[in-house]
């Protein structure tokens, strides 16, 4: 057997924002390593399924050949204690593909935001994990891991060496480096450009318009690898522009990602620009979560109340009506 431990904590803020999130929505307040596979910490404010608690979620996020038994203990510490005393909840789970994950119900919801663990409108939670990582598979033939894909590494070196690359792109006097294969195979909208009629197909080099440097190095850095560098704080008017630009050039996965992250950090001030952005690129899901969260009767009215609603109404008065359409099916008995 192999054994692995980890000790994670996080500090959660600005609750009095995120509580106003549907009951099953979630924050991810982390991801770490650990045992050669990826996890992820979710908290949601407002519990899951028919619990209301606060509630801390943990997600195996890679694939894994072998089953995983994790211990687990979980505290709400008390800010006046410190980091040695609080609530605590222990247990065990067995993980054994990837979205596999086990939730701890910490406290009541509205004990909780009357209790000494809630200060200054944060929270702080700690994890210590312990996985027990099986090395047999019947206790007498040993099993043969395969490890995790590493192309994401390559096609990551590859974009950052600049080697074999055929083509330029310009932005903000800012240019980059790039190979034409990848990006025709990626995205429809360069295969138009780099393989069809049009005439940057004949060109060395493509001026981009209308997206910014960093907003345009994050989309590369997705087309060659899958995934945006986690490294990198995406801050959610970063993660609106990238949404455009994953919509403008027909990327569907990081157009449905940067959907979760702003879905994942709605409140009262974003909510209505985040809706807007929603009904003007057909992200329909996250137009959903939108429109449930401003007809929820304890929101509607402070977001009405924003620039950002007002601006909505400007642009957009059409989509008063499904707002409306919700406020009053969900009053209904």
């Amino acid at each position: 057997m192999g054994t692995h431990t980890k000790t994670y904590c996080a500090k959660i803020v600005r609750y009095s924002l995120i509580k106003w999130l549907k009951k099953e929505s979630y924050i991810r307040i982390g991801v770490f390593h650990l045992a050669g596979v990826s996890w992820g910490v979710h908290f949601y404010p407002n519990g899951y399924g028919d619990i209301d608690y606060i509630t801390l979620y943990l997600e195996l996020l890679s694939e894994t050949a072998t089953a995983m038994v994790v211990e687990f203990e979980c505290s709400l510490l008390d800010p006046k204690e410190g980091e040695t005393k609080g609530l605590k909840k222990s247990g065990n789970y067995t993980f054994c593909k990837r979205a596999d994950k086990y939730g701890f119900w910490l406290m009541k919801r509205t004990l909780f935001e009357t209790s000494e663990y809630l200060k200054e409108d944060s929270l702080s939670v700690k994890l210590h994990l312990t996985v027990v990582k099986p090395f047999f598979v019947d206790g007498t033939r040993k099993q043969i891991i395969v490890p995790s894909s590493d192309l994401y590494q390559h096609f990551g070196w590859l974009l950052e060496s600049g080697e074999g690359a055929d083509v330029t792109l310009e932005i903000d006097d800012e240019v980059f480096s790039a190979h034409r294969n990848v990006l025709a195979a990626r995205s429809p909208v360069f295969r138009a450009q780099l393989f069809g009629s049009m005439m940057e197909s004949k060109m060395d080099k493509i001026t981009i318009k209308d997206l910014s440097a960093d907003v345009f190095k994050l989309m590369l850095q997705f087309i060659y690898t899958d995934m945006l560098p986690p490294e990198v704080e995406v801050s959610i008017g970063m993660t609106q522009n990238l949404l455009v630009a994953a919509d403008r050039y027909g990327l569907e996965r990081l157009k449905v990602i940067c959907e979760k992250k702003l879905c994942d950090s709605l409140d009262v001030e974003t909510v209505a620009t985040t809706l807007l952005l929603a009904n003007q690129h057909n992200c329909g899901q996250l137009k959903d979560v939108c429109i449930d969260f401003v007809a929820s009767s304890d929101a509607v009215g402070a977001v009405m109340e924003t620039d950002g609603f007002k601006h909505l109404m400007l642009c957009s008065p059409l989509i008063l009506k499904d707002i409306l359409d919700k406020v009053l099916s969900s009053r209904k008995i």
